[in-house]
């Protein structure tokens, strides 16, 4: 699907609520000891910030890049952000990946006093905002950050438009395979043959520009078994639809001896094109065992 066998890289998404500086640091050189390639912090109001979160991952690290997974940029104004982006790029030597996403924690909007809107108009928001940034990011007046002409942006989603706009958009197009569904009142995954209809659908967006961006995904659970179909009942949760041949052959959910993940990821890059792979916090030490395996 993607450009021919482009070079996996591994990412992990640090989530620890009410951090100390102490432990921020000692799981950051433990993502770095296991091999990841990208050491990232989220956005949501509960966690540390970002912004030097990133900086401190940077100082505490020396190989990995580092990544925000994702900015709400309904909580920014494009050129606030634009001036951040620039000086944390700037602080952590030009190893700044940019995640921008619209938020979709209804309380948190509440918390922070700001309108949660419909998805289309949280769409806009995150199209305004790349707009914004790109403008601004160009612009030989503004502030140039190590990267030029601006870090790496990584837009993510499901849906078509946002697919769309990140595939005309983003260096990085991420994955989430999952969508909501009211009948459950949650997120739960998309098949394979669904998660093949979106990567065929974003590289038709992307048009010429398919073969350039980088795929990443999002995920779910990586559960390390020598039995696979014993370890359904730990992931069934995102999958309540599915049936167990759907949910093992699902390109986000991780099931298997790292032998046996590491061989689906590769699968997954034939078919999918998918070479950029973002595990969660507490996936961090099992899918380590899977790099491991892959190197």
């Amino acid at each position: 699907m993607g450009a021919p066998r482009a070079p996996f890289r591994f990412g992990v998404v640090l989530v620890s609520e009410a951090c100390s500086r102490a432990e921020w640091v000692a799981k950051c050189r433990r993502a770095e000891e296991l091999g990841y390639d990208v050491v990232s912090a989220c956005e949501h109001v509960n966690l540390p910030s970002p912004f030097p979160s990133v900086i401190l991952a940077a100082e505490a690290t020396e190989r990995p890049r580092i990544g925000i997974y994702v900015l709400n940029t309904s909580f920014h104004n494009p050129t606030l952000l634009a001036r951040d982006v620039v000086t944390v790029d700037q602080f952590v030597e030009g190893r700044l990946e940019l995640g921008l996403g619209t938020g979709y924690v209804e309380w948190e909007f509440e918390k922070a006093g700001i309108p949660f809107g419909t998805p289309g108009s949280r769409v806009d928001r995150l199209e305004t905002t790349i707009s914004e940034l790109q403008r601004l990011l160009n612009d030989p007046e503004h502030p140039k950050s190590v990267q030029l002409p601006h870090p790496p942006m990584l837009v993510g989603g499901h849906g078509n438009r946002v697919l769309r706009l990140a595939a005309r958009n983003a260096e990085i197009v991420s994955f989430v395979g999952a969508q909501f569904r009211a009948e459950y009142g949650r997120m739960v995954i998309a098949t394979a043959e669904e998660m093949l209809e979106r990567a065929e659908f974003v590289r038709a967006a992307a048009g010429v520009r398919a073969d350039e961006i980088e795929y990443n995904i999002l995920s779910k659970a990586t559960v390390l078994t020598k039995d696979r179909k014993s370890g359904l009942d730990q992931v069934r949760r995102f999958a309540p639809h599915l049936d167990d041949e759907q949910i093992l052959a699902a390109p986000t959910i991780s099931i298997g001896t790292p032998e046996q993940i590491a061989e689906q990821l590769r699968y997954n890059r034939e078919v999918y094109g998918i070479n950029y792979i973002t595990v969660m916090e507490p996936a961090m030490e099992n899918f380590g065992k899977v790099i491991e395996a892959m190197r």
